[in-house]
């Protein structure tokens, strides 16, 4: 496996690209906002200047030179409203092997920013890490792929000045941990839907997965060697698919609705076909199935319901 070189600007544009993302970077839309900024997006309103040592920020006049170019004749002091990030990287531990390429790096936020702006810095910072949660995210190093585990830690107000240029301005820190993996197919990948049919109604509903596995299992027959009849080999008749999801007793429709069936007293359908929808890595499997063993544990240490469900493919 070929190993991937970290760079500061190449750790800047993973950030970027998170908090880019439309479920970060959205459109304000709060009664309470200051004038003038809802309509606009978290990005428009902060207004950062993003850079590494490499690529230093520009000066307030080339920022006013480039509103004047873009926008023609407009108020000047619309440059002084802009913020600074400087991302460093201070920590890289590469997993010691030839054919595992796995790093473990540290890197920090280093803002100068107005005062006003931080709870919407603030904001940015936990949406970034509600979007990002459980998700390993693909990202490129030049032609190798990596999946990235990112996590923020808080804004940290570690000094303010009162009479800056800009107005009243912070340094605000912002410490960054990332795990890049080789890109194999992870859990993240997985997402398990299970459709059922309740008092004739149709639903469905996402499984909150512990874990997933599937097995296939072959019925073969020995039969002779056409060149060597005293030399045995096997062919396989008939494969039969089982799956087994383990889960905890969460609110969720189909766990409510498998948990009071197993559960009845009265008369149940044992043949009750459901449709598993299977998607791994983009890429989605439609099963019919129907419950080949279910059982249900209330643990008294975490007090949790734990379910393992065990489903086989139907047949006719």
């Amino acid at each position: 496996m070929n190993k991937v070189r970290i760079t500061a600007d190449a750790v800047l544009a993973i950030i970027r690209g998170i908090f880019e993302d439309e479920d970060v970077n959205i459109v304000i839309d709060d009664p309470e906002a200051p004038e003038g900024w809802n309509g606009k997006t978290v990005s428009e309103i902060l207004n950062v200047e993003y850079y590494t040592y490499k690529h230093r920020p520009k000066s307030t006049q080339e920022a006013i030179k480039a509103i004047l170019a873009e926008k023609g004749q407009t108020n000047e002091l619309e440059a002084l409203n802009c913020a600074y990030g400087l991302l460093t990287v201070e920590t890289i531990e590469r997993l010691f092997s030839k054919d595992v390429d796995m790093v473990v790096l540290g890197a920090k936020l280093q803002y100068y920013i107005q005062t006003e702006k931080i709870k919407l810095l603030e904001y940015l910072i936990e949406d970034s890490n509600i979007a990002t949660s459980g998700l390993r995210i693909p990202v490129q190093f030049g032609t190798e792929t990596r999946k990235a585990v990112v996590f923020f830690d808080r804004p940290l107000v570690s000094d303010i000045q009162t009479a800056a240029p800009f107005g009243e301005m912070a340094n605000v820190d912002v410490d960054i941990a990332i795990l890049l993996y080789p890109d194999v197919v992870s859990y993240s990948d997985y997402t398990v839907n299970i459709g059922f049919t309740e008092n004739g109604e149709a639903k469905s509903a996402d499984i909150p997965l512990s874990s997933f596995s599937v097995a296939e299992t072959m019925t073969q027959d020995a039969l002779p060697g056409i060149q060597a009849k005293e030399q045995v080999g096997n062919i396989n008749l008939s494969r039969a698919v089982s799956f087994v999801l383990v889960f905890e007793g969460y609110n969720n429709p189909f766990i409510n609705y498998i948990t009071d069936k197993q559960l009845a007293s009265g008369k149940v359908d044992n043949n009750e076909q459901y449709t598993m929808r299977v998607t791994r890595a983009g890429k989605t499997y439609t099963h019919a199935v129907i419950v080949k063993d279910h059982q249900t544990t209330v643990n008294a240490d975490t007090g949790n319901e734990t379910h393992t469900l065990s489903l086989t493919k139907r047949g006719l």
